[in-house]
């Protein structure tokens, strides 16, 4: 019997140029398996004319295999992609495909700076377009400085797991702004329903369980291997972000983590409440997850601790870089401190509970719960009560409110959903935890500080900052409710496509000019793969909204605009998911130079580059059912903002936010513009197809 699998397009190095050879991986778990391998090309975005493959048949037996092949084929396009197969079951090893998935791949440099300019095109007048493309084709040019760069970062992808990998983490460390104001992503699940401390308690028993659970299989590579169609994820993220946490120091931070899987792996997670801090064992030392019975005993316990508050020590973490530096290595010369901020860094996760408030009115409600989401609402709420370095970490309030964050130095999120995926089996069961059924496992231990008069002003400053920066930020929610996923995909529209197109209409009928707009692609198919930044204003979506106001111009001429701007995303959207994006390309050139003190100031001091490298918008779709919405601070720049959407079958959820001043940018004026700009191309679809 042969199982059909999707073929999925795999970037490998180019062939050679004396054999012409490729390597086809494959994967496969049935009896025998047959396979049409089919040579891509990226320059056409699909199969090359005129190159078939040809046919394996292969007998397999019951477990994975891995088996390497080589073909031929005539006069390979560059770079050459190939087709990589996988199929997988749920007693996989973890980390069965890691060594296998393909190394993040070099773009051609031509290919990029084709991109360059097309990107640059719409944002500039014709005069000062010519300008810059002379400037991109001597940086191009045979011989040139570009292809010195080139070649310098082609011997590095020959030579590292991943070109990228150590640059993007440095990139992160290296940043002075204080992380939870502008690095550290926040998710907000829908209000559970519970009220009171008991509740609470309960509640996060069950998701500390969860988060058990997830570490225990993790650690033992019995976590179920990331898929997408078929094909595997790099899993180094799901190991990294637990019992990691940056550490504060100058000119760049450092970072600590130790993978869960090793044998000297920290089993232990933070309790923080009323601002200080309990040392709970989530695991015991063969790696086996303490049952919910003993976690809600403990919390119970911490709650009895804490009647009072004590000194907040986790504002520290809010504070610029720098400064935090030179507290933190003033408080570290005291033993007990520097023991205490040890045991903070290399737990597994920090969870923080906290006293909440509710309201009538919903949408007081909801600007109460962003706040409280993004920093702990300021330094008379919870921002205390939070420790704003660590990798993960989860925040409860008592009247159902749930936020998870992320630092983004190694992960992107990733751990998150895992933990949601296991959160959601354990929230199933309505029944109540009782410590009836308690195994006696170890009572938390509540970490000290020495605290002077130095560190008493310190957590006093970094307060009056996290206020401050509150009483700037601009948070707004809108549900789209006229249609959401199934609609548009009845009308053969993709969803994403479509956003991205309203939302930079949205931003041009605001501001009168067009944003440079980013949205994040994931690289998990590759090896350490991070996040490439996709840019989502293109000649043809520009086409479309110049037009659409054009009453002479015939729906059916806009809908075929409107259709041409979504396909041409679409494309660009798969390219940077397969290593074909720009901007990671160009980062790494500009490093390149850099390290090597090569002089490409011609280029990347050309006011183009300045231009090209002011984001406007930042954007995101947030899969899943559980979480309600998910932002980021904002970009600290004039005219600029976050979003975050959600495309459900109904609905689409958005989330702007901004640290402008309504006078530059409303947001509640952002969004009703975008949700009338969305109804008229509903009724531009809905009349023409």
């Amino acid at each position: 019997m042969l199982k059909r699998l999707a073929i999925i397009p795999a970037l490998y190095p180019k062939p050679s140029k004396k054999t012409n050879r490729v390597t086809l991986l494959i994967c496969h778990n049935d009896a025998t398996l047959q396979l049409q391998l089919l040579c891509y090309s990226w320059k056409f975005g699909g199969p090359s004319q005129g190159y078939l493959g040809c046919w394996f048949k292969m007998d397999c037996q019951s477990r994975m295999h891995l088996l390497t092949r080589h073909f031929l084929h005539k006069k390979p396009k560059l770079p050459s992609l190939v087709c990589a197969c996988y199929a997988s079951n749920k007693n996989e090893d973890t980390l069965k495909y890691q060594n296998s998935l393909p190394t993040f791949p070099v773009p051609p440099l031509k290919q990029t700076l084709e991109k360059y300019l097309l990107q640059y095109k719409p944002h500039v007048s014709q005069e000062e377009y010519e300008r810059t493309k002379q400037v991109v084709l001597e940086f191009g040019k045979h011989g040139g400085v570009g292809e010195l760069l080139q070649n310098k970062l082609e011997q590095r992808k020959e030579e590292t797991e991943n070109w990228c990998y150590d640059w993007w983490t440095k990139y992160f460390l290296a940043k002075r702004e204080p992380n939870v104001l502008t690095y550290s992503p926040c998710s907000l699940l829908y209000p559970q329903n519970f009220s009171g401390v008991d509740e609470q308690l309960q509640f996060s028993a069950k998701v500390l369980a969860s988060l058990a659970e997830t570490v225990s299989s993790l650690a033992r590579h019995q976590y179920p291997p990331a898929m997408v169609m078929g094909t595997p994820l790099c899993m180094d993220q799901y190991y990294k972000s637990m019992c990691s946490c940056r550490i504060p120091a100058q000119p760049i931070d450092k970072i600590f983590y130790r993978c869960i899987d090793q044998p000297d792996a920290y089993r232990h997670v933070i309790i923080m409440r009323n601002n200080q801090f309990f040392k709970l064992d989530l695991l015991s030392p063969d790696m086996e997850p303490i049952g919910p019975a003993d976690i809600l005993q403990h919390l119970k316990h911490i709650v009895d601790e804490t009647k009072e508050p004590g000194i907040a020590i986790g504002l520290l973490t809010s504070l610029q870089r720098n400064r935090w530096a030179e507290i933190y290595s003033s408080m570290a010369q005291d033993e007990m401190n520097a023991q205490s901020f040890h045991d903070i860094q290399s737990s597994i996760a920090v969870c923080c509970l906290d006293e909440t408030e509710t309201f009538s009115d919903e949408e007081t409600k909801n600007q109460y719960d962003s706040r409280w989401g993004l920093c702990g609402g300021g330094s008379k709420l919870n921002s205390g009560n939070r420790w704003f370095d660590k990798g993960f970490l989860f925040a409860v309030g008592t009247h159902g409110e749930t936020a998870l964050y992320g630092d983004h130095t190694l992960a992107d999120g990733v751990l998150a959903h895992a933990v949601l995926s296991q959160v959601t089996k354990f929230l199933n069961n309505n029944e109540n935890i009782t410590t009836d059924t308690c195994a006696g496992s170890l009572p938390p231990k509540k970490l000290e500080f020495a605290v002077d008069d130095f560190v008493n002003q310190a957590v006093e400053e970094a307060g009056l900052h996290i206020d401050q920066y509150l009483s700037h930020q601009q948070i707004g929610e809108r549900t789209f409710k006229l249609f959401g996923k199934k609609l548009l995909k009845s009308k053969q529209i993709n969803p994403d496509g479509f956003i991205q197109v309203a939302i930079q209409m949205t931003y041009l009928r605001q501001f009168g000019f067009l944003p440079v707009m980013f949205e994040a692609s994931s690289l998990q198919l590759f090896k350490l793969g991070r996040i490439e930044h996709l840019r989502t204003v293109t000649e043809e979506s520009v086409d479309f909204i110049k037009t659409f106001t054009d009453k002479d111009l015939k729906s059916s001429a806009k809908l075929s605009k409107l259709q041409k701007a979504i396909k041409v995303h679409m494309k660009c959207n798969k390219e940077a998911k397969f290593g074909q994006g720009m901007e990671r390309h160009l980062f790494g050139l500009q490093k390149i130079a850099e390290e090597y003190k090569i002089d490409a100031s011609k280029f990347f001091g050309d006011p183009s580059w300045k231009r090209s490298s002011h984001v406007h918008i930042r954007t995101s779709n947030i899969p899943g059912n559980l979480i309600r919405t998910t932002f980021l601070p904002g970009i600290p720049q004039s005219q600029s903002f976050c979003m975050w959407y959600s495309v459900r079958d109904d609905h689409i959820q958005f989330t702007l936010s901004t640290t402008d001043d309504k006078s530059v940018l409303d947001v509640r004026s952002f969004l009703e513009c975008l949700y009338s700009n969305m109804r008229e191309m509903q009724l531009l679809a809905e009349t023409e197809i």
